[in-house]
């Protein structure tokens, strides 16, 4: 039971003067005085215990991203943090989620600790905020219309099919390693048509190695001069600065070509507003740098997550089995987008997984005024955090919300589920751009594999969830592949 303790009372006073005179020479005035009294009541944030050990305080430096999901999941329907001047409010409820993120998004702005991540990605999506923001979502929505995604969705395949063929049987793969490599080569084909050489490909690991570094600077940027003392500064920022060349490069060698090329990079190049503005080079390579981070960091480990999961529920991987072997594509190939259609438990499989895993696991916002969501007010100044991962783990609308079983998606079942409870992607104007690119992607990956092979969990121990930009497992997931013989493969 919430306290309510907070009142707020307005009064408004109105004032009527009538004055009449008769003919006997006096006057009479007569005053009437109206008082209305409006009162609001609002219930108290329940407060969460301030850390108060030196361990805990390390732990927030190290690692804020696993300190803000560990608050988001203990902080039931609402709960707020006070930390000297820092005022911090989790919401999971789903009717809050989505009053705060739909109807009061003009009162909100990205927070501080979710800006430190512009030291790699510049003014890109993920941080801008007001007409930067909104500007650089016009230029770039074309880029993730529906028919443009069918065209990706044909390159997402032929990279899988190419994948699919250098995989042996037996072969001992290092999940999270071999996917990050696998949406690699996806991104750069569907942003650049390209195929990235040796050197390119190290942009995966200093990608890796700038996001380690960015997110370990949200923690010390609490504190003054605390961007000085971050851990590994020097080896990320030189991991940003190779990133900015390598793609700085690739841009200028597309404003060179005179081919015609249907991929993001030209509709970043290419697309203009209704006034005539372009994207300029600074702001192509931030957004190119935001869709590295989102579309194969954050892609590669939701599908890491979840093989792992599958490996380790036999039933719902034996229904996925018995789709695939009714696929009307061929063992080792991938399917097209018609083709997908037919496997909608791979879908199920997929939204499952975002469900337990969302590569956005937290959304941070800072209020810029004072605003009520629900029964709760919301003040000037406060950091406001939704968590997908802890609002989509929670009894609102799923029963045995920790347990991985695709059926709840079957037959639109979301549908009846209270509005802000299933937000993989966010919700409202800053929903992600390329989320339904993303779940193409995944359930295009989910389903080639499906039909040619099966893992078999070779990890040592159980995984939990390492959160630093994504939500990484805190150990190496190892698999071993077995083939499926296409002579028991029903379609062939």
């Amino acid at each position: 039971m919430y306290k309510r303790i907070r009142t707020t009372t307005h009064t408004t006073t109105r004032t009527t003067t009538r004055t009449t005179t008769h003919t006997t020479t006096h006057t009479t005035t007569h005053t009437t005085t109206h008082t209305t009294m409006h009162t609001t009541t609002h219930t108290a944030i329940p407060l969460l215990p301030l850390p108060d050990d030196l361990r805990t305080l390390a732990r927030v430096l190290r690692n804020p991203s696993a300190f803000l999901l560990d608050l988001c999941c203990m902080a039931g329907d609402i709960a707020r943090l006070r930390a000297g001047p820092i005022d911090l409010v989790c919401i999971n409820r789903p009717d809050l989620v989505t009053s705060v993120l739909i109807e009061h998004a003009r009162n909100l702005e990205k927070m501080p600790a979710v800006k430190t991540l512009r030291a790699f990605t510049g003014d890109g999506l993920l941080v801008s905020d007001g007409d930067t923001w909104m500007r650089h979502r016009k230029l770039a929505a074309p880029a993730f219309h529906t028919q443009r995604i069918a065209g990706y969705q044909r390159v997402v395949a032929d990279v899988v099919r190419d994948a699919l063929a250098e995989w042996r049987d037996g072969d001992l793969l290092d999940l999270e390693h071999t996917f990050k490599d696998l949406t690699l080569r996806i991104i750069s084909r569907t942003l650049f048509s390209i195929e990235l050489d040796e050197v390119q490909r190290g942009l995966g690991d200093d990608i890796d190695t700038a996001l380690i570094y960015v997110n370990r600077l949200a923690g010390m940027s609490l504190f003054p001069f605390g961007a000085a003392l971050v851990p590994g500064a020097r080896n990320g920022k030189a991991a940003i600065v190779r990133v900015d060349i390598a793609i700085r490069r690739l841009i200028a060698a597309r404003r060179t070509d005179a081919a015609s090329h249907n991929d993001l990079l030209a509709m970043l190049i290419d697309t203009r507003t209704a006034e005539g503005t372009a994207l300029s080079d600074d702001e192509i390579r931030d957004e190119v740098v935001t869709m590295f981070v989102a579309g194969h960091e954050t892609v590669a480990t939701v599908l890491t997550w979840l093989f792992y999961r599958l490996a380790r529920e036999p039933r719902a991987a034996a229904a996925l089995q018995a789709e695939a072997r009714t696929a009307p594509f061929a063992s080792g190939d991938a399917p097209s987008l018609a083709q997908l259609e037919a496997s909608p438990y791979a879908l199920n499989v997929c939204r499952e997984a975002l469900r337990l895993y969302p590569g956005g696991f937290t959304i941070g916002r800072r209020a810029v005024r004072a605003f009520t969501v629900g029964e709760f007010e919301i003040d000037a100044g406060a950091w406001v955090i939704v968590s997908p991962f802890s609002v989509q783990r929670s009894t609102a609308a799923f029963a045995d919300p920790l347990a991985f079983i695709p059926e709840r998606f079957d037959n639109d079942a979301q549908r009846n589920w209270p509005r802000g409870a299933y937000i993989p992607f966010g919700l409202g104007p800053r929903t992600c751009i390329g989320g339904q690119f993303a779940l193409m992607e995944t359930h295009t990956v989910v389903a080639a594999l499906a039909r040619a092979l099966q893992f078999t969990d070779e990890t040592v121990g159980d995984a939990q969830v390492r959160p630093m930009i994504a939500l990484s497992p805190d150990r190496t997931i190892t698999m071993r592949v077995r083939r499926l013989h296409k002579k028991n493969r029903g379609s062939e």
